[in-house]
């Protein structure tokens, strides 16, 4: 109980708790640019996959016009 009343323990608990999130901050960086990459890849895969799509579908159309 009296460390609940005890301004010091408060105060010695708040640094204890931003020392921590100091040195968390680089670790959790590191993953969101992770995430952040793993997207960006996956998202041009997508995109050219797509494009070749749309490619040979044209492909598809002028040879099937040409009986």
């Amino acid at each position: 109980m009296n460390e609940m009343m005890n301004p010091y323990v408060w105060h010695q608990r708040r640094e204890d708790t931003m020392r921590e999130v100091e040195r968390n901050r680089p670790a959790r960086a590191l993953r969101a640019e992770r995430k952040k990459r793993t997207f960006s890849l996956v998202w041009e895969l997508w995109r050219m996959a797509g494009l070749l799509l749309k490619f040979f579908r044209g492909l598809e159309s002028r040879n099937g016009a040409r009986p």
